[in-house]
Parts: C-alpha cells; sequence; structure tokens
C-alpha cells in the first residue's frame, strides 16, 4: 500500500535526514515509528502523503508518485495526517466549518458533507460541538476535533505525528482509545512516538536512528531483545520490570508484556 524505496531528504538540502530509507506499510497494518530528537522519524512520516518530497528515491502510494503533482489531491485523500500541535490543523471560525472544510474541497454536496461531519464528531466523542470556537476548547478536545476533521475525508491511512506529547494523561488516553478503534475497524495507522508505553496497540515496530531505520519488526520482540536501548529512550518502568522477569526465566519473548495490564495477566497465569 505505501512503498517507501531509497528514500534520502535533507533540509534547506544541506541538514540530512533522512539516508537511503526502504520500507513497505501493508494495508490494515498498526505501524509503530520510534527514535531520539533528529532520529528522522517525524520527517518519514511526512514523506508518506507529499508534505515532503525525497531529495532521492521515491514514495509511492498505492501506486501513485508523491513526486506527481497531479496524483498530490487523491494521496492526501487516502493519507490524512493528524500533527502533534491541533492548532496547526484549524481552518474554520467554528468545529463544524472545520471539519467540513476536507469534504467541500471534494466537492461533496451539502447533505454528505454534513453527514461526514455530524459521523466524524460522533466518532469522536464530539457530537454537539459543531458551533464552538476551536481555539477555546481543551488540548485533549482540539486533538479530537482535528482527528475528526481527517476522520471526515475518509482515509484509508491516517498518519500520527507524536499527537499526544501535549495531552494530560486523561486526555492522552481518550486519543490511544480511539486511534485503537481506528485499526480494529480496518484503518491503516502509522504512528510516530517517543513514548514505548503508546506501543500495546502496534503490531509492527520501526526503530530509527540518525535516519536511518534499525531495526522493523515486532515490537514485543524487539523491545525483550533490547534493541531500543540505543534509541536514545528510556523503557517505562513496566517494560524494564517485564524485560528482568524475562530474564529471570518467567516468560517467553513472544508473550512480553508491554503494559501494566499484561504483565498482570501474564504473571497471573503462572503456576
Amino acid at each position: 500500500m505505501i512503498s517507501i524505496q531509497n528514500v534520502s531528504y535533507s533540509y534547506n538540502g544541506h541538514i540530512p535526514a533522512l539516508h537511503s530509507v526502504s520500507v513497505e506499510i501493508y494495508k490494515g497494518e498498526f505501524v509503530a515509528i520510534i527514535g531520539g530528537n533528529g532520529s528522522g522519524k517525524s520527517t518519514l512520516l511526512r514523506h508518506i502523503n507529499g508534505l515532503l518530497l525525497p531529495s532521492a528515491g521515491s514514495v509511492t502510494i498505492k501506486g501513485m508518485d508523491t513526486k506527481d503533482i497531479s496524483s498530490v489531491f487523491n494521496i492526501r485523500q487516502i493519507a490524512g495526517m493528524v500533527f502533534q500541535d491541533p492548532g496547526s490543523q484549524f481552518i474554520g471560525m467554528t468545529v463544524g466549518e472545520d471539519i467540513a472544510f476536507g469534504p467541500e474541497n471534494l466537492g461533496l454536496p451539502p447533505k454528505e458533507i454534513r453527514r461526514r461531519v455530524e459521523s466524524s464528531l460522533s466518532a469522536v466523542g464530539m457530537a454537539g460541538y459543531n458551533d464552538h470556537t476551536p481555539g477555546k476548547l481543551s488540548g485533549g478536545q482540539k486533538q479530537k476535533v482535528a482527528l475528526a476533521s481527517v476522520l471526515a475525508m475518509e482515509p484509508e491511512v491516517i498518519l500520527f505525528d507524536e499527537v499526544t506529547s501535549m495531552l494530560d494523561p486523561d486526555s492522552r488516553m481518550d486519543i490511544l482509545s480511539l486511534i485503537k478503534q481506528l485499526h480494529e475497524n480496518g484503518t491503516t495507522v502509522v504512528y510516530v512516538t517517543h513514548c514505548l508505553d503508546e506501543l500495546v496497540h502496534a503490531d509492527r515496530l520501526i526503530i530509527m536512528e540518525k535516519g536511518h531505520i534499525t531495526h522493523d519488526g515486532d515490537p514485543r520482540l524487539l523491545i525483550s531483545r533490547g534493541d531500543v536501548m540505543n534509541s536514545g529512550l528510556g523503557l517505562p518502568p513496566i517494560m524494564e520490570l517485564s524485560r528482568r522477569l524475562l530474564n529471570a526465566g518467567f516468560f517467553e519473548p513472544g508473550c512480553f508484556p508491554l503494559s501494566r495490564e499484561e504483565l498482570r495477566d501474564v504473571l497471573c497465569q503462572l503456576k
């Protein structure tokens, strides 16, 4: 579905960010991308829907090349993006206007636009907020509206760029729950984060360092082997405890718990 082949990219033509990166992402996957600051994870994400174009190599979405100007609109219909700062996405004066902006650009009839606005707001738990001013919402509500604006385009892929980094714990859990539900409903998810405790729902993990992909595989195996240790990201306490129990022989790497709930369930099954 998404093919990234030998992609290199430099900011301002001389600050290297990606070095000959190649990766395939398949329909229905939940792919998490992690790495320290400057690893290239957000740069790679922005290549997927053509926000950035490779200095070398190619990116294709369902066979459409992001360098083909005539394909950009279709590519961004397929692959929507939610940013770290939701305010950067707001266009309309009200929540309803903001969400309607994308469907209006598709040339949809008013009835269908209204349906999409109501449906996307309902999906993120914000029904009835049509007339609210986006700038006056809480951080969690702003992120939900930003997600609703993407959902209104009915994309097949949603790209998330550290979307929980500015949220309080409750709002963070709300957003993660929404992303999990979207994936379960068939949406392909590509999720950039620096928080390892957000990997519990991912079925694939890509680790980046200095513009290179260093590891790509099952999150449980990569974390249990310690492959994330050189990424500059520390293990959350639960994962550190899981690693110690793994090394003590309490369970196999493929059963490595990524959350408090998973660790509890694994320990309860021990005889």
